[in-house]
């Protein structure tokens, strides 16, 4: 075993481990209701899924209810018809709302997508790639991957400068990175945010890239996002396991590879699908829940923030039952507006590129997609029609700028700027979305974000934006919250729960020499 080998192993040990099941699951408790219990899942995204998926193994009758033709949330996948030069129809293609990384530590997700047989679409990632705006690209290909050899590898590897961090007024204030303990980091930064933590320690500029980097995948600008979110994800993200940021995909369109896997299972588990079928608003007769007029003894409510917020705030049972909850959900926001531009074009780019990359953003450009090296489906038209299939991206629009038109044009122009010979491509077809429904994670938000139980029999959250009591972000947290659901509609039964899986729950300074307060 080499030194560094040994040091890595050591490290896992310090920690306890990094895959922990974090509820105890008694055997000897049922496993399936006695009786026909009926569920309502309202939103059939990650989130959803997950919860509907464990019910209907368990035997509940489940009805999942989506507001859209298609399944999946922001995993959904729905057709589009490409037109010639004169408007005529030529095809249909599926598209979506754009690429997501896998992650290995996405011990939820992961087992979710073994128990559909969606696994089997899994491929690796060639390479995580920063694109700075001098032409510099930050590869983590080769990076160390368990956590504090990661950070030193980085610097090893020029995507910052150890030097300067050490040195500097940032040195003491990254401690909080390796203490993360969700009680004591959100008191402490959730009032703080990502620009100001930053502008405090002097953060130099290739830091600054790596973390916005962190910071956008929440949809959020510097100013906005909540540092005790940033410092979760980082140790959700890099500080928590030894996969590294080179993660998996699903190498063919989200329909094929997800969400018909899904389907398929479900249906066989006698669950049913209502799509097209969006709720307005939940009340309640006869100790059961009222649900388009129809009568279920369970409700899990895993829209998104914005259908979430509508419904509760039009459902009249929970005002009069429970003000302050009912104030509280139908409070939540989403962050800005994101926008995603796929084109079809003549040319193609570098081969030296991986399939998805982050771009040093000027004014909108987030990330580039290139999706015949992603997708059988894309690959199949390109080698059909030569040239690529391209997505740009903006996580977080700023709010000054209004107009679609505005918003694609900017896109282009960046991309342009970083890729100048793409200037002359011919932009067969294209296909743009601006929507504002991903969840906020600004300042201030944690304290009154609400958990997976209401204080109502037989009513359950989930969602990416519910507060957990695990470290989860993004497709990981709407798997786990789902997941939560079930257990919590599980335990109300008396029946028996789900292993939930989670990284450590603290940074590893924070294990090994707990903070003292007064």
């Amino acid at each position: 075993m080499s030194v560094q080998q040994w040091f890595a192993h050591g490290l896992e040990m310090l920690f306890g481990g990094y895959r922990r099941q974090v509820n105890v699951v008694d055997r000897r408790q049922p496993s399936r209701p006695e009786r026909s219990i009926s569920v309502a899942v309202v939103g059939s995204g990650l989130a959803g899924l997950s919860a509907a998926i464990e019910l209907a193994d368990r035997g509940y009758d489940v009805h999942i209810f989506e507001k859209n033709e298609y399944l999946g949330g922001k995993v959904g996948s729905w057709e589009v018809t490409l037109e010639d030069e004169a408007g005529e129809p030529l095809e249909d293609v599926l598209v979506s709302h754009g690429f997501h990384a896998f992650f290995k530590h996405y011990y939820n997700l992961n087992e979710l997508l073994k128990k559909v047989g969606s696994h089997r679409f899994i491929k690796p990632i060639d390479d995580y790639m920063i694109l700075d705006r001098r032409g510099a690209r930050f590869s983590f290909r080769g990076v160390a991957k368990p956590p504090l050899l990661n950070i030193i590898s980085l610097a090893l590897h020029g995507v910052y400068s150890f030097r300067k961090i050490a040195l500097g007024p940032a040195g003491p204030k990254f401690e909080a990175f390796l203490r993360y303990d969700r009680e004591k980091t959100f008191e402490d930064f959730d009032k703080v945010s990502f620009q100001e933590f930053a502008d405090d320690a002097e953060l130099p500029d290739d830091m600054r890239l790596m973390f916005n980097t962190f910071s956008r995948a929440f949809f959020a600008p510097a100013h906005k996002m909540s540092m005790a979110e940033l410092i979760k994800c980082f140790h959700f993200y890099y500080l928590s396991h030894d996969h590294g940021l080179i993660y998996d995909f699903l190498d063919d369109d989200y329909k094929i590879s997800l969400l018909d896997p899904c389907q398929e299972y479900l249906l066989a588990r006698g669950a049913k699908i209502r799509l097209g079928e969006g709720v307005d608003s939940l009340e309640r007769e006869q100790n059961q829940w009222l649900v388009n007029g129809e009568r279920f003894d369970k409700v899990i409510l895993a829209s998104d923030v914005v259908g979430t917020a509508k419904i509760v705030e039009q459902s009249s049972y929970i005002a009069r039952r429970d003000a302050d909850w009912h104030a509280k959900v139908s409070a939540l926001e989403p962050t800005n507006r994101y926008s995603v531009l796929r084109l079809w074009v003549d040319k193609d780019l570098d081969p030296d590129l991986p399939g998805f990359f982050i771009t040093e953003r000027d004014r909108l450009l987030d990330s580039v997609s290139i999706f015949q090296r992603l997708e059988a489906s894309s690959r199949e038209w390109v080698d059909e029609h030569g040239g690529a299939i391209l997505e740009l991206h903006c996580y977080a629009v700023p709010e000054e700028i209004e107009g679609e038109e505005e918003i694609r044009q900017g896109l282009l122009e960046e991309f342009w700027r970083y890729f100048p010979q793409m200037r002359e491509m011919v932009i067969h077809h294209e296909h743009q979305q601006v929507r504002h429904d991903f969840a906020a994670f600004h300042v201030g938000m944690w304290e009154h974000r609400p958990e997976t139980r209401s204080n109502m029999p037989g009513l359950m959250l989930a969602g990416d934006w519910v507060k957990l009591p695990y470290p989860a972000m993004l497709m990981e947290a709407a798997s786990m919250s789902g997941l939560l659901a079930a257990n919590a509609i599980l335990k109300e039964d008396g029946l028996r729960e789900e292993p939930v899986y989670s990284v450590p729950l603290e940074g590893l300074l924070e294990r090994l020499l707990p903070s003292r307060r007064s």
